[in-house]
């Protein structure tokens, strides 16, 4: 469609009957008209008739149809520079964190921020409340202030000498918005940099109609069809097509769109392509997008539904990875596009778009060039990030002195060496395990202990992938029960069988459209006796496995690998798994007698984001299979021989064992001890003991930061189906560490500092230090910007208030019945309704290693030197007792250790 004289008309004889219709039915049109201004929908001063709407469709036709050969690759390089500025969220069962901003990495920080507020409303900084709050409690000061400004100005961003602390100091002096206290108080934020917005959204903004939601509703309910994984008794006839093709053989018959205002949607429909690539081409010509816009305006339409954008990035994700093809994003882009034309067209609505372009794209070329009003949020953040760092700074440079007696120290024989996932709730119990005996020692490393698995639990028939996300598991772990004859394990088999079986069968009889009402009126009151139970702490014991199953078959199950070599995993692969978890660990002589595998899992009722509390590098599930089979693995002989031949003597007498952490309850099981020899038990009986006062300890700490009477109610929460803050998880993550345990030993790190184990002494290739930074740094920065987003955005990137959440299809959740996928945290794992418990920073990481070290890894991985230098992590370096910061103009400045910080910082 030509826009060169565009003009825009709004119909005034558009009727609708119904009565919660979102269109303009009962409104005055020549009001609406004159309230549009050229924010978007721009009226010429000299306007043209509108050309009737069978003449548009004609044109439209032919001059799509004469092009679209020559474009269909600009609309697949589109949509594919779109769909990687997207990321993807995993399924329920296997949620894990996501960095949301993670496609815009090659940007510096300030810049994306600017970009994504050109065509979206989406947030990256906080209130300035929330920092004046912050003043007020002593975690910020002037001089922090001074020192952001300072540091600015040397990573080279753009304007900064125009601030100063000054200016600063006034702002948080003005009055202001309090911060939110829930998710609802989150307000759509001003926004003066945009420049580029749907047609539904400018419609929605000036007269206050609600075009967006139901476009939103629509599309989800939509997606939820498509995509169930079982929890609709009736599935959708065309669940086997592509999301598009199904969304248009659908809508043929459906009136919904119709029924709200848009008449002939159904014929509109028919009339497009068949393809959505086609479509996309076809819709953007017939709204006279120039190409010069196509993709921001289609990741202006991708923001608008992040949840089910970010959903269809996944299904792309494993697409590629199981060698298919996948166009379900384009096709999502496409249906969105789809309900703006046809509404556009319903209002008989035109758009300048050469204007538009002219004014975004000049918008766009400026996002280097922060406004002052920028500089100031930014430098908030940044003062806060440096008033954490001066903390932690001072923290490790007073235990330091610790590093030196580190090689005597380690040369004495000790009781058990732990290995604990780099999770931060495990420093909180590592610190109190070594506290209970100088015997004990602990390491960080990740919790899938270097084993990319695919565990297929006994009976079933499909496994999960304990592996972190960004690997694909290289062999299966079947579950076996452990008896000695074959009858037993038959018989644990069928039982297991009958019980899934039951279990499903209960469950579809449950949520039946035939039989869910009759199931009420039968079994109301008996279930309604056990919600009060629950409800009262009348809950049984915890005596089952965190997936149902009892504890007295559990203690029999156990990863078997008698079936692994089967899988191409030779004798000399198994060798050099070995010794790589054990050179990434940082274990490779003076054993203890016992060495334990440590995974972690969490232990929650009624909570569908569950996986989200489970291990990050396992999945998203229980780091128990992990470390049960990691434990096996090097009990092997054969194993021990390997490397013993490879330089790595582990003594006889030295025994491994796995265990899992409940970070709920934050006690710590220890599995097949029935295969520890006679001579070890009483070091086991020993462990156990001290583990229980470490376990104590931890639990004491944490109460200080969750409600409740006693420790005794952190078993409560582990059982109650209404408790909405049962742990807080990751929440107050801020740094990761790599160093030895002795540089961090010394002090509290608070539970948020990610800590992996890590002496450069013993990596004489940087080998191991490579691997840290792209792959446990990487899955920390994460986590980190997840909860970030969720803290800074939780509109767009959170999951709302948790207890309204409705599970969708078995794989995400809505906010209520209907709006957009949600994919990050609820609002009560970030605030505790008074105030909040994760403190948006970015990832602070500080690598014990030589500056030169790291800059050859960075100079290697360019993905990773883009997360530093363009400011998405903060790095420090610890060389020979001394700090350095690595700028965003990549050189390092030192930094001082400041006085010693307030107690629990």
């Amino acid at each position: 469609m030509p826009c060169t004289n565009a003009s825009l008309v709004l119909s005034p004889n558009l009727k609708n009957t119904a009565t919660d219709s979102p269109t303009f039915a009962t409104k005055d049109y020549t009001m609406i008209k004159n309230t549009i201004q050229e924010d978007l929908l721009t009226v010429p001063s000299e306007t043209t008739p509108l050309e009737s709407r069978d003449a548009i469709e004609t044109h439209a036709a032919t001059v799509t149809t004469k092009q679209i050969d020559d474009v269909r690759s600009l609309i697949c390089r589109t949509v594919e520079k779109v769909g990687m500025k997207i990321s993807p969220v995993w399924p329920l069962q296997d949620y894990v964190a996501v960095n949301p901003y993670a496609g815009f990495s090659a940007i510096e920080f300030l810049a994306a921020r600017k970009y994504l507020r050109t065509l979206s409303d989406l947030e990256l900084f906080m209130p300035v409340d929330y920092y004046r709050q912050q003043v007020s409690q002593g975690s910020l000061h002037r001089i922090d202030i001074a020192t952001a400004v300072d540091e600015l100005v040397d990573d080279g961003v753009a304007g900064a000498e125009r601030i100063d602390v000054n200016q600063i100091v006034a702002l948080l002096r003005e009055r202001s918005a309090p911060s939110p206290t829930s998710d609802a108080e989150f307000a759509k934020p001003t926004n003066p940099s945009r420049t580029l917005f749907t047609i539904a959204e400018t419609i929605d903004q000036q007269i206050g109609s609600s075009w967006c939601r139901v476009i939103s509703d629509e599309i989800s309910k939509q997606c939820a069809s498509h995509y169930d994984q079982g929890q609709a008794a009736w599935a959708s006839e065309s669940r086997e097509l592509s999301l598009f093709s199904a969304w248009r053989w659908e809508k043929l018959h459906d009136r919904t769109y119709e029924i709200l205002g848009v008449s002939g949607f159904r014929k509109f429909v028919a009339g497009l392509p068949h393809d959505a690539n086609a479509t996309l081409v076809v819709l953007l010509n017939r709204l006279g997008v120039p190409q010069e816009l196509w993709q921001d305006y289609l990741l202006c339409i991708a923001l608008t539904i992040p949840g089910w954008s970010a959903w269809t990035k996944y299904q792309h994700r494993q697409a590629e990875l199981e060698g298919r093809e996948s166009t379900d994003f384009g096709g999502l882009l496409a249906i969105r596009v789809a309900y703006e034309v046809a509404l556009s067209e319903q209002l008989e609505i035109r758009v300048d778009w050469e204007s538009v372009a002219v004014r975004h794209l000049a918008n766009r070329r400026s996002m280097t060039q922060p406004e002052d009003s920028d500089l100031r949020r930014y430098c908030l953040l940044k003062a806060s990030e440096i008033a954490y760092r001066n903390r932690l700074v001072a923290k490790l440079d007073g235990s330091r002195e610790a590093l030196s007696g580190a090689d005597a120290e380690s040369r004495s024989r000790s009781l058990a060496q732990l290995v604990f996932c780099i999770d931060v709730r495990s420093e909180r119990i590592r610190r109190h395990l070594e506290a209970t005996s100088h015997e004990i020692s602990t390491y960080g490393f990740a919790g899938f202990f270097g084993l990319p698995i695919e565990f297929v639990e006994l009976g079933a028939d499909q496994g999960k992938c304990n592996v972190p996300v960004l690997l694909t598991p290289q062999f299966k772990v079947f579950e076996e029960i452990d008896a000695a004859d074959a009858t037993t394990k038959q018989i644990t088999e069928d039982r297991r069988d009958t019980i899934r079986f039951l279990q499903t069968t209960w469950n579809e009889f449950r949520s039946s459209a035939v039989s869910m009402f009759t199931f009420v009126e039968t079994m109301g009151l008996l279930y309604g006796w056990k919600l009060l139970a629950r409800s009262i702490g009348w809950a049984r014991p915890a005596v089952e496995r965190f997936d149902g199953v009892p504890k007295s078959e559990r203690e029999k199950l156990t990863p078997s690998i008698t079936r692994i070599s089967a899988q191409q995993i030779t004798a000399r692969k198994q060798v050099e798994l070995a010794e790589s978890i054990l050179k990434g660990i940082g274990i490779v002589d003076h054993f203890a007698r016992l060495v334990v595998f440590c995974g972690h899992a969490s232990e929650v009722e009624n909570n569908p984001l569950k996986a989200g509390l489970d291990c990050g590098a396992c999945g998203g599930h229980s780091g128990e299979p992990n470390a049960r089979l990691a434990a096996k693995w090097l009990n092997q002989k054969h194993v021990r021989q390997g490397l013993s031949a490879r330089g790595i003597m582990i003594p006889e007498d030295t025994h491994f064992v796995g265990a899992l952490h409940n970070t709920t309850t934050d006690q710590i099981e220890f599995f097949d001890v029935h295969d520890l020899p006679d001579s070890h038990r009483g070091d086991l009986e020993e462990l156990k003991r001290l583990a229980s006062m470490a376990t104590q300890g931890t639990r004491t700490e944490r109460l200080r930061v969750l409600p409740g009477a006693n420790v005794q109610d952190l078993n409560r929460r582990s059982r109650d189906w209404s408790e909405t803050r049962p742990e807080w998880g990751l929440a107050g993550n801020a740094a990761f560490i790599a160093a030895p345990r002795e540089m961090t030993k010394q002090v509290s790190l608070a539970g948020r500092s990610f800590l992996h184990s890590y002496d450069y002494r013993q990596d004489p290739n940087f080998a191991v230090l490579e691997q840290i930074m792209t792959a446990p740094m990487v899955v920390a920065s994460w986590i980190n910007m997840q909860y970030f987003a969720s803290t800074v955005d939780p509109v767009h990137f959170g999951s709302g208030n948790k207890t309204v959440h409705n599970v969708v299809g078995r794989f995400g959740v809505l906010s209520g019945n209907g709006g957009d996928l949600k994919t990050g945290l609820p609002w009560q794992s970030i605030h505790d309704g008074n105030q909040y418990q994760h403190h948006p920073l970015r990832l602070l990481v500080a690598l014990a290693a030589p500056r030169s070290a790291i800059e050859v890894v960075l100079a290697k991985n360019d993905g990773i030197a883009e997360l530093v230098s363009n400011g998405w992590i903060q790095l420090l370096a610890i060389e020979d007792d001394q700090f350095y910061r690595y700028s965003e103009q990549n050189n390092w400045n030192q930094l001082t250790a400041g006085a010693d910080p307030p107690a629990g910082g």
